[in-house]
């Protein structure tokens, strides 16, 4: 090949390679002034969607502003039942609904008052002469307001004992024969009812020696529905008065059971000393059925058992 054609040949190389160049150039710029697809997500990687970032904001907003709030929809707190120990049960048949360390042995102050008066009604007879002494009034005031030399009879006296929880008349009763016997006669009739854990130190209740169990006073409310129908229909009696006579003045007895004026409330006994707090037997016809509850060491007798006897209605075949 000649010197010219060889010449010619690398002019058009150069010329070729230059429009190359520029070719390449101008698609390069125009591919860059294009706007992509998928630009828009490419930008927002790393960085929540702007729904994404109101949702999770709000939720998180609701849980710090709602913090230890309870829901709207949350359903509200049980109340607890304070009472250390508790029963509820069937006197017809005997069957226990609940209970909660009923075999715990406890100070049950006057609801000892029940076996007192079993004693004095076996031990003496009913038109018995019985006079307060100034020893007797010697034990924790009661609202009976008996007063020494005033004679009333044995069947008198108990509506005090039963429904005003009258320390007087406990001791008056225990101490119109021989005090000792008496309390062996309350002890043996414990072991009669079927109350093996009870023991009495006193008549009253007042000694936090008189211990029984929520159990053994099922038994006893058990002997009480069935057996002593006398002196249950005593403790449901709301007011009793007695006129004045040549032996006593006049007394209004009045009952301190906070359920004596419900319909459904058959009978029962209350109680409390600061070792014992708050005691309590309560029967109630709850749905046709006799049911005795007993709570003992309470904070609050009364809000204890209905909160007991609300259990018991809500309970299947109640």
């Amino acid at each position: 090949m000649t010197t010219p054609h060889r010449n010619l040949i690398l002019v058009w190389t150069i010329c070729l390679a230059l429009i190359g160049i520029a070719a390449g150039v101008r698609i390069s710029q125009s591919l860059s002034e294009q706007k992509l697809p998928y630009s828009d997500i490419s930008v927002s990687i790393g960085k929540p969607l702007s729904t994404e970032k109101s949702f999770y904001g709000s939720k998180e907003s609701s849980t710090a502003s709602g913090a230890g709030k309870a829901s709207p929809s949350a359903s509200p707190a049980v109340p607890a039942i304070s009472a250390r120990a508790y029963l509820a049960g069937n006197v017809a048949t005997g069957k226990i609904l609940l209970e909660k360390n009923s075999g715990t042995a406890l100070p049950v102050a006057s609801m000892s008052k029940l076996i007192t008066a079993f004693a004095a009604t076996d031990m003496l007879p009913a038109s018995t002469t019985i006079t307060i002494t100034p020893e007797e009034l010697n034990v924790a005031s009661d609202t009976s307001r008996l007063a020494a030399g005033e004679s009333f009879t044995m069947g008198e006296l108990l509506y005090p004992l039963l429904m005003n929880s009258s320390n007087v008349a406990a001791e008056a009763l225990a101490s119109s024969s021989d005090r000792s016997k008496f309390l062996e006669s309350m002890k043996s009739y414990a072991w009669e009812v079927g109350m093996p854990k009870t023991y009495f130190a006193d008549p009253s209740g007042l000694s936090p020696q008189n211990v029984s169990t929520a159990r053994d006073f099922f038994a006893l409310a058990r002997y009480l529905y069935r057996s002593r129908p006398d002196i249950l229909a005593i403790t449901r009696i709301k007011a009793s008065s007695v006129s004045t006579t040549t032996e006593h003045g006049a007394h209004n007895f009045t009952n301190i059971h906070p359920f004596v004026r419900d319909p459904d409330f058959l009978g029962g006994k209350t109680g409390h000393t600061p070792e014992a707090r708050d005691t309590m037997l309560t029967i109630m016809d709850i749905g046709g059925q006799p049911v005795a509850i007993v709570v003992i060491a309470s904070d609050d007798r009364k809000k204890d058992t209905a909160l007991i006897i609300e259990k018991v209605i809500k309970m299947p075949g109640q």
